[in-house]
């Protein structure tokens, strides 16, 4: 749903990828009454309707659409709108338009559409509804070479980032580059090692701890480390055996962008942890990367996939903004 010419473009470049047809609608009331699951998928530009409150634009579609996922795009005020449309329960993703996430834009014709590349890798995730984790091949070329670690304590973790900063080191990248993969590598083991385990009874293990605590975990509960770079976009898999992360809690915690009272969303590297928390590591790794991508298997496992441009400039990629998409 979009009048935008060139979000129209490239929505279409990317259904192509995933092997869909759309259909176009200018507004909400234009919408055609569906019943449940005679569509994919509703992509809602926000930019039709500036005016109106984001999760209002999603009530609306939400409402000539029942029980169809929503995957929303924006490039006026970009970051923050999209940030709000987390809020409605129906939205599974959202998504920046190059040009809207660093710069205050005025008009839609200094904008470009989203991604088509990013955004025909999440719609052909979506279609195909993996059953098992599928790490960051989705995000590479194909034949791209991965590596692998099993983290099964604290120790283990820091081990593990470091020989993946050490093969990042291999591409010659900026220390800003460097530092995003970093954040985004660290928080995301962090997770999984301190926030994701329970007991038999569903309640957490290790996150209340302080993460300079070293922890070890059960044999049945190690982490699986996924990575690989093509030159283009580094990206790296992390996988849980617990599968217990809510939609709700993203989009809660995702929420502290928008409040000017939180702490400063910031981290001086790997050995300097505190009491941690999974929602400042996914606003921490959101914020770092290009896309996260939360695929969640409930009570079988989480995955967390954070793809990271590093082509071109550091300061490029950022302006590309920060694209979320769960899976579940």
């Amino acid at each position: 749903m979009s009048r935008h010419p060139a979000t129209l473009k490239h929505v279409a470049q990317a259904l192509a990828v995933a092997n869909l047809s759309p259909r176009q609608a200018i507004g909400p009331s234009f919408l055609p009454r569906s019943a449940p699951g005679e569509f994919e998928l509703v992509l809602l530009d926000l930019d039709i309707d500036p005016a109106t409150p984001p999760p209002e634009l999603c009530a609306q579609v939400a409402a000539a659409c029942k029980d169809t996922p929503i995957l929303v795009l924006a490039g006026l005020n970009a970051r923050h709108r999209l940030v709000q449309a987390l809020a409605h329960t129906s939205v599974v993703g959202v998504v920046p338009k190059i040009g809207g996430w660093t710069e205050s834009v005025a008009s839609e014709a200094k904008l470009e559409g989203p991604d088509e590349q990013s955004l025909g890798v999440a719609l052909r995730r979506r279609v195909e509804r993996a059953a098992q984790p599928q790490g960051p091949a989705p995000y590479l070329l194909a034949g791209t070479a991965l590596e692998e670690r099993l983290v099964g304590s604290s120790t283990d973790k820091d081990d593990a980032l470091g020989v993946l900063l050490a093969d990042a080191a291999r591409f010659g990248l900026s220390d800003e580059k460097v530092r995003r993969i970093e954040t985004a590598a660290d928080e995301l083991m962090l997770n999984a090692v301190y926030d994701a385990p329970r007991d038999e009874r569903g309640k957490t293990l290790h996150a209340d701890i302080d993460r300079r605590t070293p922890v070890v975990l059960a044999a049945q509960a190690q982490v699986r480390v996924r990575w690989g770079c093509d030159g283009r976009t580094f990206a790296v898999s992390v996988a849980d055996r617990f599968g217990a992360l809510e939609r709700a809690t993203v989009s809660e915690h995702i929420q502290r962008l928008l409040d000017a009272r939180s702490p400063r969303l910031g981290r001086s590297g790997a050995g300097q942890q505190s009491t941690g928390g999974a929602g400042l590591g996914l606003v921490l790794t959101y914020t770092a990367a290009n896309t996260l991508a939360l695929q969640v298997s409930r009570g079988r496992f989480t995955e967390a996939t954070a793809a990271l441009h590093i082509a071109g400039s550091n300061r490029a990629a950022v302006a590309r903004g920060s694209a979320l998409h769960i899976y579940d």
